[in-house]
């Protein structure tokens, strides 16, 4: 009986060690799990900080684990890269983007702790170029960044051509002076006649020079100023009806028929008024060079819900839909050496859409080959200008 209940005894204590033990290891792995739990918790926040900070970013940034998996990305990495916009998170870069360079650069980076830093250009429609780099990042994984330098590659190019065109532009008529001069020097003997045409020639190749510098330097100042030039409250028909007197001796010599027509109550717009004097006189200009004789070229003014219109049209050479698209740009001309021989820059259209722009207006041209161009200007009008106008009178 004693055997009995001192073996019953030692059951019950060593049940008791059991349990006791069961306890610990229950509150060892609660302990465990609320440390986790928090843990999970703390990186939630910290993930939501991440992608909250990311999003006010312009570059594509994209955070990896120590797995590869997308912990945290912004909306510029989604675009850039192509990811979608939900399901991404946690899922494997490899997966999303089909870069092989950029799976060569997260690997690299994993193996050497280093920077990794590449360049390529998109394929296709969007033809962008990007620029990759790969940071590690000590504990967590790796971040991805994105940038997209595809307006800096075409502001390059742009800068590029622009001085070639100026170089080309200036080279011209200073080799011709040049030469002209060298004739002169070396012919003291030439007739008065012969000197008078060489001459008359310097003249009008400085004289290009002179307007080709005086583009130049508008559209300096248009670049410069954007938006901060004086504007007041000026007479668009006053404009339209100068210009038209200016130019109307050239039309004549063309023999070209050059018309206006204008609306009963003048309308108003808020600018600086040489500033709307080179808009009218260049669309007007341009339409008389590209018309031919017995031509006719337009000039009408009309308002619309609160929009001035403004259009030049012609009944000229016209423009094919790939010149009408650059038709703008600065030094392009559809017809280079009539361009040259009437003495164009090349510069005055652009002039045109700066100063337009400026203004808070748009501008454009629809055109048909061997039909001729309608240019337009649209401007917002000053309202009560007009009024105030009449009273001071």
């Amino acid at each position: 009986m004693s055997t009995a209940l001192g073996i019953l005894l030692m059951a019950l204590v060593v049940l008791w060690w059991w349990c006791g033990r069961l306890r610990r290891a229950r509150d060892e792995a609660l302990a465990r799990l609320r440390q986790q739990e928090a843990i999970t918790a703390t990186q939630k926040t910290d993930l939501a900080r991440l992608a909250a900070g990311l999003g006010g970013t312009a570059d594509g940034l994209i955070v990896l684990d120590a797995e590869g998996h997308v912990a945290a990305c912004n909306p510029a990495a989604q675009a850039l890269a192509d990811l979608p916009e939900h399901d991404c998170h946690g899922a494997r870069l490899e997966e999303l983007v089909p870069w092989p360079r950029l799976h060569e650069a997260l690997q690299a980076c994993r193996q050497t702790g280093s920077v990794q830093t590449f360049e390529f250009e998109e394929e296709g429609g969007s033809a962008r170029t990007l620029v990759v780099r790969v940071h590690a990042l000590p504990g967590f994984g790796a971040v991805v960044g994105i940038d997209d330098q595809s307006r800096l590659k075409r502001l390059e190019s742009l800068r590029r051509d622009f001085v070639a065109n100026v170089s080309h532009e200036l080279k011209t008529p200073l080799a011709a002076i040049k030469g002209f001069v060298e004739t002169v020097q070396d012919d003291p003997e030439m007739p008065p006649a012969t000197r008078q045409r060489f001459l008359e020639r310097i003249a009008r190749q400085t004289e290009r020079l002179s307007t080709l510098v005086t583009d130049l330097l508008t559209l300096s100042r248009l670049d410069d100023d954007a938006g901060r030039f004086a504007a007041d409250p000026c007479d668009l028909g006053a404009v339209v009806r100068e210009a038209v007197r200016d130019l109307l001796p050239l039309a004549e010599t063309r023999e070209i028929d050059l018309q206006a027509h204008l609306p009963e109550h003048a309308p108003w717009v808020r600018a600086d008024r040489e500033g709307l004097r080179q808009i009218v006189g260049n669309l007007i200009d341009n339409a008389l060079k590209y018309t031919p004789e017995r031509g006719v070229v337009t000039v009408r003014l009309s308002v619309r819900a609160g929009r001035i219109r403004l259009e030049v049209a012609d009944t000229g050479i016209g423009l094919s839909p790939s010149d009408q698209e650059r038709i703008f740009e600065r030094f392009y001309r559809v017809d280079r050496a009539r361009s040259r021989e009437l003495g164009g820059t090349g510069l005055g259209l652009s002039i045109v859409k700066n100063t337009v722009r400026n203004l808070g207006g748009a501008v454009g041209v629809d055109s048909e080959l061997g039909v001729g161009s309608r240019f337009w200007v649209e401007l917002p009008e000053e309202p009560g200008a007009a009024a105030g106008a009449a009273e001071g009178s």
